[in-house]
Formats: structure tokens, C-alpha cells, sequence
């Protein structure tokens, strides 16, 4: 991630560079993801030629309104409580996403350095004071590993 869409107060969004050093980087994807986000590129464009008021956008901008321009983030956060309530889940910010994959990666047993070097923190303290409060699976197989450590 190289870029950031600041959105000043009555002015028109812009695209600037990402506010520390380490906020830019290279983010690897799974295979669903790049898969999905393959067909929505394609359906994208199959929209734009399908309806005469999609416009192309020349920029290379993934998610867009109808006439181009970048989605804001009030359209964003209003759609995401629409999806939640639908799914009759807690209503939280997309940004919940986020503290969502970070907690399903460290459960899963990623290193603390990896997840901190893919959320763009300065340091690993940052990551584990956010994010490594102890959830019942990481308690769970913290005391399983002991286990089969003590019984060798």
C-alpha cells in the first residue's frame, strides 16, 4: 500500500502518501481473495459497458460510485450496518475488520512480527498491546502446547 484517500472537510477527496513509514507496504493475499477480487473487476466492467450511467473511472480505483468518483466513507460505514444488521450481527465499523483479522491471525499462531508488519505498525509493542489481549482459544492453546511440552 502505497497511497491514501485523505478526505479534507469541504473539499473534494484526494489521494496523498500514507502518514508513516511503515504504513507503506506490501500487503499478500490469499487466493479466494485475489480470486473474488478478480471477478469483481470483471464485473465492474461488465456493469460500465451495461448501463449508461456507470461511468469508467480513469483511475485505478476498486470500489467507486456510479459516476466514478471514490466511495466516502459515510456510504461505506451506512452499506456496512445494512450488511451487519441483514446478517443480525453486532453492528461495528469496517474498521472492526481490521481489529478482526488481526485476532483471527494471531489465534491461527502467526508470529507477532508478521501480523505487526501487515497492520503497518512502528513496533511489535503496538501490535500486542492492541491486539494480543488474550482470547479463549489463544488461552486454550497456549495450555495445550504446555501440555504436550511437560508430557515429552
Amino acid at each position: 500500500m502505497n497511497k491514501t484517500l485523505v478526505y479534507p472537510l469541504n473539499s473534494e477527496p484526494y489521494i496523498s502518501t500514507p502518514k508513516s513509514k511503515t504504513s507503506g507496504r506490501t500487503i499478500k493475499l490469499d487466493a479466494v481473495t485475489i480470486a473474488l477480487m478478480r471477478r469483481h473487476r470483471i464485473n465492474k466492467k461488465e456493469v460500465i459497458l451495461r448501463y449508461e450511467n456507470y461511468k469508467q473511472t480513469d483511475k485505478n480505483i476498486v470500489f467507486h460510485q456510479h459516476d466514478g468518483r471514490w466511495l466516502r466513507t459515510n456510504i461505506v460505514r451506512d452499506y456496512f450496518k445494512t450488511v451487519c444488521r441483514r446478517a443480525g450481527v453486532p453492528i461495528l465499523s469496517p474498521h472492526a475488520l481490521r481489529h478482526t483479522h488481526a485476532v483471527h491471525l494471531l489465534e491461527a499462531g502467526a508470529n507477532i512480527k508478521y501480523v505487526s508488519e501487515r497492520l503497518g505498525h512502528a513496533s511489535v509493542k503496538v501490535t500486542a498491546d492492541t491486539y494480543l489481549h488474550v482470547t479463549q482459544k489463544i488461552e486454550d492453546d497456549a495450555l495445550a502446547l504446555y501440555e504436550r511440552y511437560v508430557q515429552k
